[in-house]
């Protein structure tokens, strides 16, 4: 990759070449923007051989799904969901909320206590996965939180 100022094509400030083959997407993943846990997320995509995807980042996740802060919110990401299958042939979903998450109003929403935020997060994942399943039920399922020591499997 080097860096350059101008192209046949136009101005460019970055030369990096993208790939235009149409690629099939192993998972649409939606997750919170929260950078703190961004390493953890990747790492884990990659432990999972998870190269080609679509995916969103928005305020808490899956949150946008369980509990929106408006309706129309929740019918976006549900309409990504749908092109990500109709264009990218995806299969898989990936839910993922996260520890102190602002969205939810952190972990001082639970006075510290651990324990309540997770068995939250648990019930957020399983309505957000209900969802889903509702309106894609062909389509494989995972959800996840990623706390200070990584990630957990949300049955």
């Amino acid at each position: 990759m080097k860096i350059i100022t101008t192209s046949l094509r136009g101005q460019h400030i970055l030369a990096s070449p993208s790939s235009l083959d149409h690629y099939t997407a192993q998972a649409f993943v939606l997750r919170c923007f929260d950078d703190r846990f961004y390493a953890a997320f990747k790492s884990f995509l990659k432990s999972q051989s998870i190269t080609s995807l679509d995916h969103s980042s928005v305020a808490g996740g899956a949150k946008i799904i369980a509990s929106p802060e408006k309706e129309g919110d929740r019918d976006f990401i549900l309409r990504e969901i749908e092109k990500s299958v109709m264009l990218h042939g995806t299969t898989r979903v990936m839910l993922f909320t996260h520890y102190d998450c602002g969205a939810y109003g952190g972990l001082v929403r639970f006075d510290g206590d651990e324990a309540r935020q997770l068995a939250f997060h648990e019930k957020e994942l399983s309505r957000a996965a209900g969802i889903i399943k509702e309106r894609f039920p062909n389509l494989a399922l995972e959800t996840y939180f990623i706390d200070k020591e990584g990630i957990v499997r949300v049955k």
